[in-house]
C-alpha cells in the first residue's frame, strides 16, 4: 500500500511539474506576443490583431496550470511573522480551516466550471473578431486546475489534522512526565 501511495504521489508531483512548465512557457510566449504588439504599435503604428483576445484567453491556463504546483511547494505568500509565533496546534488549525475553505471553493468552481466548459465547447465559443481565439480550452483548464487544487487542499487538510493530533499527543505525553 505504501509503495502504491508513493508511486501515486510521484505521478501527481510529476503532473504538477509538467503543468507548471506549461504555465511558464505560456507566460513567456504571452510576454513575447505583448512585446511584439507594443513594438508593432509604437514603431510601425500597426498592433498585432487579436492581442487582447489572445492574452485574455491565456490568463486562465497561466494561472490554473501553475497554482497547484505553487500550493504543493508552499510557495504562496503568507504572514509568516504571525504564523511562526502561533503554537503548532493553532497554526495547524488555521491550515485546516483554510484547506476546508479551499476544498469547498474549488469543488464549486470545478462543478460549475465544468457545466460552462461543456456549454462553451458545444457552441464552439470564440473570443474576438480580428483573431478568433477559442475560449473553451481555457475553461476546461480551469476545471482541471480547480480539481487539482481540491486534491492538494485535501492533502493539506489531512497533513494539518495529523499535525494537530501529533502536537496534541506531544502535549499529553509532556504532562505525564
Amino acid at each position: 500500500m505504501k509503495r502504491t501511495l508513493t508511486f501515486l504521489g510521484s505521478l501527481y508531483d510529476g503532473l504538477l511539474v509538467v503543468l507548471n512548465y506549461i504555465s511558464v512557457v505560456l507566460i513567456f510566449l504571452t510576454a513575447i506576443w505583448i512585446f511584439g504588439d507594443v513594438v508593432g504599435r509604437f514603431v510601425f503604428n500597426q498592433p498585432i490583431p487579436g492581442t487582447t483576445e489572445l492574452v485574455k484567453t491565456a490568463i486562465l491556463p497561466i494561472v490554473f496550470l501553475g497554482v497547484t504546483y505553487t500550493l504543493r511547494k508552499d510557495g504562496h505568500i503568507r504572514t509568516t511573522v504571525l504564523v511562526r509565533r502561533l503554537p503548532k496546534r493553532v497554526a495547524a488549525l488555521f491550515t485546516t480551516i483554510g484547506s476546508l475553505l479551499g476544498i469547498i471553493l474549488f469543488v464549486l468552481m470545478a462543478y460549475y466550471g465544468w457545466e460552462e466548459a461543456v456549454k462553451s465547447w458545444a457552441v464552439k465559443e470564440f473570443e474576438g473578431i480580428q483573431l478568433r481565439v477559442p475560449t473553451y480550452p481555457s475553461r476546461f483548464v480551469m476545471v482541471l486546475g480547480s480539481a487539482l487544487l481540491v486534491i492538494q487542499f485535501t492533502i493539506l487538510l489531512v497533513q494539518s489534522i495529523l499535525r494537530m493530533v501529533d502536537s496534541g499527543s506531544e502535549l499529553s505525553q509532556g504532562s505525564n512526565s
